[in-house]
């Protein structure tokens, strides 16, 4: 799933795929995936059942192996926990994150957002996060490795995107942007939680934020 479309241009990036944080080439973000075989397909979608339907305090391992129709054992040597699972069901091959390059920093950033926000109102999203980044607190690993394959292939497209609006002579400088996109998702996922505003409303308070405090415009503009 995912917003496919290149007809605007844009690069396909695999969400859960490291980056080498310098090109968004497909090839590139490739490199150290972790196999994806019949078996671990058939896991991570029934961990996605199974948190949308239970949520994660209630999920069980037993529960996720029975759902996927394999033995226990499978999982055990696959993830270290429930946690480490649970990540990989929520970021791994879910989405396939484009880079747009339409000419316009506000359509790029609406584009961007929108993708976030298809996958932040996930049902499986919107009840397994929450105890997953309390595991991040706590598991040192977890959050590296989360951070080298999940969070560094967005930022360094979301880089890209300024990067190119800097270019375009559209904004003069920006914040680092692994800071904006933390700040602009965190922001996003809160709401999505608390369900206090529709998908539109999300993608336009997401553009809003970024604009209106996160990049300096020309004197001019």
């Amino acid at each position: 799933m995912g917003f496919q479309d290149l007809s605007q241009g844009g690069t396909l990036i695999p969400y859960g795929s490291p980056v080498d944080g310098t090109s968004p080439a497909i090839e590139s973000v490739r490199r150290g995936r972790p196999p994806i075989g019949e078996h671990r397909v058939a896991v991570l979608e029934a961990t996605r059942r199974l948190l949308a339907e239970l949520g994660y305090e209630q999920m069980t391992l037993e529960a996720v192996a029975n759902e996927a129709g394999l033995y226990r054992r499978y999982l055990s040597r696959t993830w270290r926990s429930k946690a480490e699972l649970v990540r990989d069901a929520l970021f791994e091959d879910v989405v396939d994150f484009v880079v747009p390059d339409t000419g316009n920093l506000a359509d790029d950033l609406r584009a961007t957002v929108v993708q976030h926000v298809e996958l932040i109102l996930r049902p499986e999203f919107l009840r397994g996060l929450p105890a997953l980044q309390e595991a991040f607190r706590v598991d040192a690993d977890l959050w590296d490795t989360t951070l080298e394959r999940h969070v560094g292939p967005p930022v360094a497209a979301f880089a890209s995107v300024l990067d190119a609006a800097v270019r375009r002579g559209e904004i003069t400088a920006h914040l680092d942007p692994e800071i904006v996109l933390n700040t602009m998702t965190g922001a996003l996922q809160l709401l999505a939680r608390l369900g206090l505003m529709t998908s539109d409303e999300l993608v336009d308070h997401g553009v809003r934020l970024v604009l209106g405090s996160m990049v300096e415009l020309p004197p001019d503009r």
